[in-house]
């Protein structure tokens, strides 16, 4: 194969690292392929993580060149960046898709995350069919461990663990009114977990104005743009995670809202980009909780679960291996079928010279079914001895019995239409 991962994640950097080199994240695949050392590239950028997949050439010139895209400036990243090759590819992003490296493991939201970074890459044109095949085994082997292990069943997620430290604090969450702030996929987990717990009315209120049509799916009150202040002053509980570049609620216009109040207000900023200014924490009968609060209260997994999940995992990566591993005897395969059929269409074609029609029509189907005959136990074996590791040994029988001299191209096939 030719994956290569670049990336950080939550175990390796602060969070406040992480938000400043999202914020550049979704240029990085094509300031790559700009570079021409990769045909693909896929961004997975989350609260937990920034990562690059890449199909290349050269993997390790590949990582090498994305690695310097983690350094910003007054921020190197390059120590704590890790690279990964081939099946360690495959590895990392199925556990990290099954929810076993994130803050909450077994969290719901990193599913959905991981399928809307393949979306947006083929959307962007960044996509390669290897690496579309790779999300795809990953999000199959995500849904094989939550139906198999009972990881995740409790339904821990960032949102429910948000959740219950605002219960811990003030009370059940059930019938008071709620601020939602954001529209994305984030949103509508946190719409579903707000809705399973009874609250009572929710404001719905949007920066880029998709309120109204994300209302039409999630029943709420609309609030208009400009009236953030007025839903605010309302809620009993903010839920921000729109991912905005800029904080949208700040101090200053925070503080004379809840002055006045009997009791706190719980803010919680889901946001990796920081939806809500942190000074914000400082204020009296005001209560922020943020994604570094969300880490250090997460509950523990269940091992039991954790290991199971793991073999599910490492299952999973051979079965994807082996199966890549098949495809690059596609070039053999295709080269000893073209040798074989136009040695049969000359023969064809020298019995439509010398016979009736439809005499050579009956020569010409014979030849058609022998054919695939004789090829059909070459074919099997070439793709069986790929699948070893044989395939110098697959190349030279070709080439010592057929005189045919194959080039395995890396990108051999091409991205997904």
């Amino acid at each position: 194969m030719t994956l290569a991962l670049v990336g950080v994640s939550h175990l390796d950097v602060e969070l406040t690292d992480l938000e400043r080199l999202s914020a550049v994240a979704h240029e990085l695949p094509h300031e790559l392929l700009t570079g021409k050392m990769t045909a693909g590239a896929v961004m997975l950028s989350t609260c937990n993580r920034v990562e690059l997949y890449l199909d290349a050439p050269n993997p390790k010139m590949a990582a090498l060149a994305a690695k310097q895209c983690f350094t910003l400036p007054g921020l190197d990243l390059s120590e704590q960046t890790r690279i990964r090759y081939n099946d360690d590819v495959a590895r990392h992003l199925f556990a990290v898709t099954a929810g076993l490296e994130s803050m909450v493991v077994g969290e719901a939201e990193i599913s959905g995350q991981v399928r809307l970074a393949i979306s947006d890459a083929r959307r962007d044109g960044t996509v390669t069919a290897r690496l579309d095949r790779l999300f795809g085994a990953a999000s199959r082997a995500s849904r094989q461990v939550a139906s198999t292990t009972g990881l995740g069943t409790a339904g821990r997620s960032v949102v429910s663990v948000a959740l219950d430290l605002v219960e811990q604090r003030h009370g059940s969450v059930k019938n008071k009114t709620v601020c939602l702030i954001g529209t994305g996929s984030f949103a509508r987990i946190s719409y579903a977990e707000l809705s399973r717990r009874g609250v009572g009315e929710l404001l719905l209120y949007s920066l880029s104005g998709r309120a109204q049509r994300f209302a039409e799916t999630h029943p709420g009150t609309v609030i208009p743009q400009a009236e953030l202040a007025l839903a605010l002053a309302r809620a009993d509980v903010v839920v921000s995670c729109s991912g905005a570049p800029h904080t949208v609620i700040d101090a200053a216009s925070l503080t004379p809202l809840v002055a006045p109040r009997d009791t706190p207000m719980a803010l919680l900023d889901l946001a990796l980009t920081r939806d809500i200014d942190p000074d914000i924490a400082a204020l009296e009968n005001a209560d922020l909780v943020t994604l570094d609060d969300v880490g250090r209260h997460a509950p523990p997994a269940h091992m039991e679960a954790v290991t199971h999940a793991r073999r599910v995992v490492d299952d999973a990566v051979d079965t994807f291996a082996m199966v890549e591993a098949g495809r690059s005897a596609d070039p053999a395969i295709v080269a000893l079928r073209q040798h074989v059929f136009a040695a049969m269409q000359r023969e064809s074609e020298r019995a439509e010279r010398k016979h009736p029609a439809a005499t050579a029509l009956a020569i010409t189907g014979a030849l058609d079914r022998f054919a695939n005959e004789l090829l059909h136990v070459p074919m099997v074996r070439a793709r069986e001895l790929v699948q070893q590791g044989r395939s110098e040994e697959v190349l030279d029988a070709l080439d010592l019995l057929f005189g045919l001299a194959i080039d395995f191209t890396p990108f051999e096939d091409s991205a997904p239409q």
